[in-house]
C-alpha cells in the first residue's frame, strides 16, 4: 500500500514570519483556490440540509464555483475592498462561501452566533458597520427588525437564507435578497476584474466574549491566520481526503482557524455536525481522521465512559485492568499526550474487549484529537490517550489568530502534560513577572506574545488597544504562566485570580475544571475575594445528585429550588466533592471551599450568564446569588 503523502510540507524553521514568501497564498481567497486546483474532484464539504435527511456533499471544484459566484454577487450589490459584511449564520456551506467570498473582493467579514441576543447583533453592526449581512432564517431577521435602529441596517441590503417568505421586513430602502436568487445572479455575473492581493488587509472582526462589557472587534489580517495555518501545515498527520467532524462555531477563532481555513488547506473532506447532542452518532458514520473540541467535550467524553465503565462489577474489573495495562505500557514508551499501539498479549486483549468500543464510537478512525479555547485536565487527556487518541492541547486567543503554543506540533514524544506545549514556529513568549507578585510562584507572570499572528488592535478602541499591546509589538494576554524548558504553562488569569484575608492567591479556573471533572457538576465558580475561605456557586447535575442522595440515604425534596437549597444536601454534595475532587495535591489546604451554593437553573447565554462563546459572566453570576454570598 502506498505511503499517503500531506498536501504540504512542513515549514522551515528558519524561514521569516513578517509576510508571506514564495508560494505562500496572499489571502484567504487565494488559499481556498490554491486548494481547488490541488482537490478538484474530492469531497470539500459533507452537510445534513435538514433534519431526516442524508448527508450530502460538495467537491472542491463546487465549492470554489460556489464561492467566486457569491463574490460577484456581494461586487454587485455594492460590496467593495476596504468594506465589511456580516454573517449571523449557523456553521454552513453558506458561511464559508460569502466569507471567503468577500475575502475574494478585499472585504472583512465579521461573524456572531444565532443563539446571541439580538441586542448583541445591534451593537456589533452598528460597530463594525457592515454594508451587507447574512441572516440565517427568518427568526433571525424578525429579531433584527424588533431591535436594531433604522440607521442600523446596511445599506447593501440582507442576504436571507431558506426558502420562507420574510416575516418582518427592514425599513424602506433595505433590499432583502433572497439566498438562491443572489447566488444565480452571481453565477451570471461579468468575472471579477481582479482578486485582492493584500496579505495585512482586514480578513475578519473577531467580537471578544465580553465577560466584563460590551464585545471588541479583534482586527486580524490575512496574514495573520495564514501565518497559523501554516505553521501547522505538514505537522499534524493530515491527509488529502481524510475526514473531520466539525462542530467548534466558526465565529470563534479555534473553530475558523483550524476546523475551517487548516482542513481547506490541508484537502480534508470537512463534515459539519447537524446536532451537537448527537456529535458521537454522527461520528459513527463520518469516520473522522481528526477531532477537534474544547475541554467541556473531552470531559463529558471521560465522565460518560467512566459511568459506563462502574455500570456492573464485571465492567469495573474489566476497566480497572485495561487502565493498569494502558498506563503501563504509556510509562515504558516514555511519552506524553501521544497515543501508544497496544503491546503484549493482556494489553491487546483488553484493547480489543474494551478500548477499541470507545474508540469506534468516534468512527474508529481517529489519528489525533486537538483542544483548545480553555484549560484541559490533565486527567482527561490523560485518560483520552489510554483509549487510544493522540490527544493535543494547545493555547491561543482571538487576539493572537489564535494559536500561540500547541503539544503534538514538535513532533512524536515531545509533548508533555501540565504544559499547552512550545511556543509554534514565528511566535514567541516572555513572562512579565513584574505583574504578579504571588512569593509562592516567583517564576509566574503575564505571558506576552511576539509574531505574525498578533492582532492589528481593537476596532475603534485605541486606548483599550494600548493597554494590551507592549511599546515592542508583543501582546499582553491577561494570562499567567511560567516557562520551564521552553514549554508553556498556563497557571490562570491575572483578573480572575484573588487573594484571601490571609494573603494567599488563589487561581480559580484550574480548579474549576478540576471539579467539572465529577459527574455531579455541570458547571462550577470558585470564589473568596477578600474573604476567610473559599466558596463555590456551582450547577449540578440533578438527576445524577438525586441518585446519589438515594444511594447515601438523604432525602431529596421534588423540586429542583428545594433541592438546591436544602442544607444537608448541600452539606452532602461539599463533603463529596471535597473527598473525591478537592484533594492535594492539585488542591492547597486552604483552596479548598468551605461553603456552596447551589443553582438549580443552568448557566447559559439565554439567561445573560454565559457569552456566546460558553464563558461564565462571573459579575452577572456573583449579582444573581448576591444575597447566598453575603450569607456565607
Amino acid at each position: 500500500m502506498a505511503q499517503q503523502q500531506m498536501a504540504w510540507p512542513r515549514q522551515d524553521e528558519a524561514r521569516q514570519w513578517k509576510e508571506p514568501e514564495g508560494d505562500d497564498p496572499r489571502t484567504l481567497y487565494q488559499m481556498l483556490m490554491v486548494s481547488v486546483d490541488q482537490f478538484a474532484d474530492m469531497d470539500c464539504f459533507g452537510f445534513i440540509p435538514a433534519p431526516g435527511m442524508p448527508r450530502i456533499h460538495m467537491t472542491y471544484r463546487e465549492f470554489g464555483e460556489l464561492t467566486t459566484s457569491v463574490a460577484k454577487g456581494l461586487r454587485d450589490i455594492g460590496i467593495e475592498k476596504g468594506d465589511r459584511i456580516a454573517l449571523i449564520v449557523d456553521n454552513s456551506v453558506e458561511w464559508a462561501a460569502t466569507a471567503f467570498g468577500a475575502n475574494a473582493l478585499g472585504a472583512g467579514y465579521t461573524a456572531m452566533y444565532t443563539h446571541q441576543h439580538a441586542k448583541d447583533w445591534a451593537f456589533i453592526l452598528e460597530d463594525s458597520t457592515p454594508k451587507a449581512v447574512l441572516v440565517a432564517n427568518t427568526e433571525v431577521l424578525d429579531k433584527m427588525v424588533a431591535e436594531l435602529n433604522d440607521d442600523a441596517w446596511p445599506s447593501s441590503g440582507v442576504i436571507l437564507l431558506g426558502d420562507d417568505e420574510p416575516n418582518e421586513l427592514p425599513p424602506e430602502g433595505v433590499k432583502v435578497h433572497r439566498w438562491k436568487e443572489f447566488v444565480a445572479a452571481g453565477r451570471n455575473a461579468d468575472d471579477l476584474a481582479e482578486i485582492a492581493d493584500d496579505h495585512s488587509a482586514l480578513s475578519t472582526l473577531i467580537y471578544t466574549s465580553g465577560t466584563t462589557g460590551n464585545p471588541k472587534g479583534v482586527i486580524l489580517s490575512n496574514w495573520n491566520t495564514i501565518s497559523n495555518v501554516l505553521c501547522v501545515q505538514g505537522v499534524f498527520e493530515l491527509y488529502p481526503g481524510d475526514k473531520n467532524a466539525a462542530f467548534l462555531p466558526w465565529a470563534h477563532s479555534f473553530g475558523s482557524t483550524f476546523d475551517l481555513h487548516w482542513m481547506i488547506r490541508m484537502g480534508v473532506h470537512i463534515n459539519l455536525i447537524s446536532d451537537l447532542t448527537k456529535i458521537a452518532d454522527e461520528c459513527i458514520e463520518i469516520k473522522p481522521s481528526a477531532l477537534l473540541a474544547v475541554p467541556r467535550v473531552w470531559s463529558k467524553f471521560y465522565d460518560r465512559v467512566n459511568s459506563q465503565f462502574q455500570a456492573s462489577p464485571v465492567k469495573r474489573l474489566l476497566s480497572k485492568k485495561a487502565k493498569k495495562h494502558a498506563a503501563k505500557r504509556i510509562a515504558k514508551a516514555g511519552v506524553e499526550c501521544d497515543s501508544v499501539p497496544p503491546n503484549g498479549f493482556f494489553d491487546k486483549f483488553y484493547d480489543k474487549i474494551l478500548w477499541s468500543k470507545v474508540r469506534a464510537r468516534f468512527g474508529g478512525n481517529i489519528r489525533f484529537c486537538m483542544s483548545g479555547a480553555a484549560a484541559l485536565s490533565p486527567e482527561v487527556a490523560g485518560f483520552v490517550q489510554m483509549v487510544g487518541f493522540s490527544c493535543y492541547e494547545g493555547y491561543g486567543l482571538t487576539e493572537t489568530s489564535p494559536l500561540v503554543s500547541a503539544n503534538g506540533w514538535m513532533g512524536k514524544g515531545g509533548s508533555r502534560l501540565n504544559s499547552v506545549g512550545k511556543p509554534v514556529n514565528g511566535v514567541t513568549i516572555t513572562i512579565d513577572k513584574d505583574a504578579w507578585d504571588d512569593p509562592e510562584a516567583p517564576d509566574e507572570g503575564e505571558v506576552i506574545v511576539y509574531g505574525p499572528n498578533v492582532m492589528g488592535g481593537y476596532w475603534n478602541l485605541p486606548e483599550a488597544t494600548a493597554k494590551v499591546m507592549t511599546d515592542d509589538g508583543g501582546f499582553r494576554t491577561g494570562d499567567l504562566g511560567k516557562m520551564v524548558d521552553g514549554y508553556l504553562s498556563i497557571t490562570g488569569r491575572v483578573k480572575s485570580q484573588f487573594k484571601l484575608e490571609n494573603g494567599k492567591y488563589v487561581s480559580p479556573a484550574p480548579l474549576e475544571e478540576n471539579l467539572k471533572l465529577s459527574p455531579l457538576v455541570e458547571q462550577a465558580v470558585l470564589d473568596g475575594r477578600n474573604s476567610a475561605n473559599t466558596y463555590l456557586i456551582v450547577h449540578p447535575n440533578l438527576r445524577g445528585l438525586r441518585t446519589e442522595l438515594g444511594k447515601a440515604g438523604i432525602n431529596a425534596p421534588n423540586s429542583d429550588d428545594d433541592l438546591c437549597n436544602d442544607s444537608a444536601v448541600k452539606q452532602w454534595l461539599l463533603a463529596h466533592l471535597a473527598k473525591n475532587n478537592m484533594i492535594a495535591p492539585k488542591w492547597k489546604r486552604y483552596e479548598v471551599a468551605r461553603n456552596i451554593i447551589l443553582d438549580p437553573v443552568e448557566w447559559s447565554v439565554d439567561n445573560d450568564m454565559m457569552t456566546p462563546s460558553l464563558k461564565v459572566k462571573l459579575r452577572n453570576l456573583l449579582a444573581h446569588h448576591e444575597g447566598a454570598i453575603k450569607e456565607i
